[in-house]
């Protein structure tokens, strides 16, 4: 009876399998996980859902990102690890559509679709986390499942709100514009607006800023003020790191796919049948991985909103990646050779996995070593709070740059500085360095580390010295690499209990 069940729905068992091989082994790095992928960015997004319901004008925020903010605010209140299972759901619920979109579009063996999704390096690295970029990904993949099922005007409403997600959202938005041309659907382009101006016209009732999405996007202000260099690199870097991102077999498919559909775009200029998936494949997919890939690449070469060059950026597009393969897989498939059929399946779930664990690290987390290392200093950091409770600092302020101790210390750094004896904390860029304009009180304890506080306060140790209102107290050198010492500082008028 189960083998009767399997053969009559060979393909929905199969990608039940392939979907439950994934949850075993989404299972195995979690718990071999040192701390989240994203470092302090995971850390940050955590503390928008943790005090969004103290303070609800977070959930406005563009950098903590509205959509994940509201999204994981009830599972936040559960600890970090509740939205480190929200992600991976999502990345699972993406899988699956991703698997759904494939067979609605008649592609053969569409099961194949979760292992190439699920498996790329950019997956495995990032989605044990209270990143973003998976639940964008999980929108993004249903947008393409409701305009695959001609659900145009749902697809578009929900297509509208990728920019509050992320603000590359834009670029996606934009990218979709081709299809809905070739499906004769312009009328449906007002849609596309539908998202930005609902929460704009939100965001200017409650904060009484009518430019809230411009003036208030951090990405749009580091290239206003000109304060923040994010740094820059070649045009290339997201090619040459496409081993990291999709995998060699996935990026190798998709070169395939490109040249299949210059083949079609040549049969159609013969006069040709059109044929429907070639049809997505030319005027949705390639565009949206496409408008994505060139405007990050251009982004980070010119040194442009906070790039930094990071390559996890991809897994919001990854779904797509995934049906740009499985489209050549299909097209191969085809040709109904059945020996090929068969090596090609045992290809794809072989050489996906063995090239996603590796290229992703995972391997690591089978050995018995951490499959996302946490940051290398870390400790110094506890060992530094200790060491300050031990000398009877117990009614301190603590000022530092490290959003992952508020959330060890479960600590409010978004508490209106009024309240600073309440909230007990700050972040150490809000500390005034001119002359007679420090405002912390006496019960201040900085905590400065050589990497964040430097780099993100910015607070170099010279300028904290100056003040001559701290006093070190503490050096705490790491035992490999200096970046990663800490030191604590003390205010002068801070007695020792």
């Amino acid at each position: 009876m189960v083998s009767r069940f399997f053969q009559a729905y060979r393909n929905s068992s199969a990608a039940l399998l392939a979907l439950l091989w994934l949850l075993l082994l989404y299972i195995v790095i979690a718990i071999s996980a040192e701390g989240p992928a994203g470092g302090q960015d995971s850390w940050n997004h955590y503390l928008f859902a943790r005090w969004s319901l103290k303070h609800p004008i977070l959930m406005l925020d563009l950098w903590g990102k509205p959509f994940f903010t509201i999204l994981s605010a009830p599972f936040a209140q559960l600890g970090i690890t509740a939205l480190y299972t929200l992600n991976m759901l999502a990345t699972l619920g993406t899988a699956w559509i991703t698997y759904l979109s494939g067979r609605k579009l008649g592609m053969r063996n569409p099961w194949m679709l979760i292992l190439l999704f699920g498996l790329q390096p950019i997956i495995l690295a990032n989605f044990h986390s209270a990143l973003t970029e998976p639940t964008n990904a999980f929108v993004l993949v249903f947008v393409i499942y409701k305009l695959i099922s001609y659900r145009y005007a749902t697809a578009i409403v929900i297509a509208s709100f990728l920019p509050i997600i992320r603000t590359e959202g834009l670029v996606l938005v934009a990218a979709v514009l081709p299809f809905l041309y070739l499906k004769g659907k312009l009328k449906y382009i007002p849609l596309l607006l539908s998202g930005t101006v609902i929460f704009a016209i939100l965001a200017a009732l409650i904060s009484g800023e009518w430019d809230y999405f411009i003036s208030h996007n951090p990405y749009f202000k580091f290239e206003s003020e000109g304060k923040f260099d994010p740094g820059s690199g070649s045009f290339w870097h997201y090619a040459q790191a496409q081993k990291a991102i999709t995998g060699f077999w996935i990026t190798l498919l998709m070169a395939v796919a490109f040249f299949l559909i210059l083949d079609y775009i040549y049969s159609r200029i013969k006069k040709r049948t059109p044929h429907e998936m070639s049809q997505f494949v030319l005027w949705l997919f390639l565009p949206l991985f496409g408008a994505y890939f060139f405007a990050h690449s251009f982004i980070w070469y010119a040194g442009m909103m906070g790039s930094h060059g990071l390559i996890r950026v991809f897994v919001v597009v990854s779904p797509v990646a995934a049906l740009i393969a499985q489209y050549s897989l299909h097209r191969i498939m085809v040709m109904d050779v059945r020996l090929l059929n068969r090596a090609i399946k045992t290809i794809t779930t072989a050489v996906a996995s063995l090239i996603a664990i590796n290229g992703a690290g995972v391997l690591s987390g089978f050995s018995g070593n951490a499959s996302i290392p946490g940051y290398p200093g870390r400790q110094l950091w506890f060992n530094a709070i200790d060491t300050i409770k031990s000398m009877g600092y117990d009614n301190y302020v603590l000022v530092h740059q490290l959003p992952e101790l508020n959330v060890h210390l479960d600590l409010d750094p978004f508490e209106d500085p009024q309240k600073i004896q309440e909230s007990r904390t700050q972040y150490l860029w809000s500390l005034d360095t001119r002359a007679g304009y420090d405002w912390f009180p006496e019960n201040t304890v900085i905590l400065w580390d050589n990497f964040h506080a430097r780099r993100d306060a910015p607070m170099p140790l010279d300028t904290l010295r100056s003040l001559g209102t701290y006093k070190e107290l503490l050096h705490l050198q790491h035992e490999t690499d200096s970046l990663y010492d800490v030191r604590v500082f003390v205010h002068k008028g801070f007695p020792r209990q």
